[in-house]
C-alpha cells in the first residue's frame, strides 16, 4: 500500500475506491469545517433577518398582488398554475396575527408574509376561480 503525503492514515490499494478517498480528504481539511460553520451561521442570519423585514401590512400585501379585502373577505388573485404546492402558514408577532404564503414555482417561487389587522384571526381559506379567499373573524 502507498501513502500519500501529509496524509499518513489515507491509504490506496486496490480495494480503494474515489468515494472513499474523498471522503477521507475532506475529513482531513480542517478549514473545511470552519467555512462550513461559517457559511451556515451567516445563512441563518440573512434569513432570519430577512424573514423580519419583510412582514407587510394587509393594505400593502394586497396591492402588490391586486387583491382586495372587503371585511370578513380576503381575495388574493393567484392563477390556477400557480395554485399546486400552496401553503398558509399562521404565526404571531406580539400580539397580531400573521399569514405567511408560500407558492413554489420553478424559478423561486413567492414567499410574503403580511399582518392581520387587529383583532381579527383566519377563520378559513378556500379557492374560488382563480383567487385565495381568507375568511378572517
Amino acid at each position: 500500500m502507498e501513502s500519500i503525503y501529509g496524509f499518513d492514515d489515507l491509504k490506496i490499494g486496490l480495494d480503494t475506491d474515489a468515494e472513499s478517498m474523498h471522503q477521507n480528504f475532506l475529513k482531513a481539511v480542517p478549514q473545511l469545517e470552519e467555512i462550513k460553520n461559517s457559511h451556515n451561521q451567516m445563512l441563518s442570519n440573512l434569513e432570519s433577518r430577512e424573514l423580519r423585514k419583510t412582514v407587510s401590512t394587509l393594505g400593502d400585501f394586497l396591492s402588490e398582488f391586486g387583491g382586495e379585502w372587503s371585511d370578513p373577505l380576503i381575495r388574493v388573485p393567484l392563477s390556477l398554475a400557480d395554485r399546486e404546492g400552496v401553503v398558509l402558514e399562521i404565526g404571531r408577532e406580539e400580539s397580531a396575527e400573521l399569514i405567511r404564503i408560500i407558492s413554489p414555482e420553478r424559478f423561486g417561487g413567492m414567499l410574503r408574509t403580511f399582518r392581520v389587522p387587529d383583532g381579527k384571526s383566519l377563520v378559513s381559506a378556500v379557492w374560488e376561480d382563480e383567487c385565495l379567499l381568507l375568511r378572517l373573524g
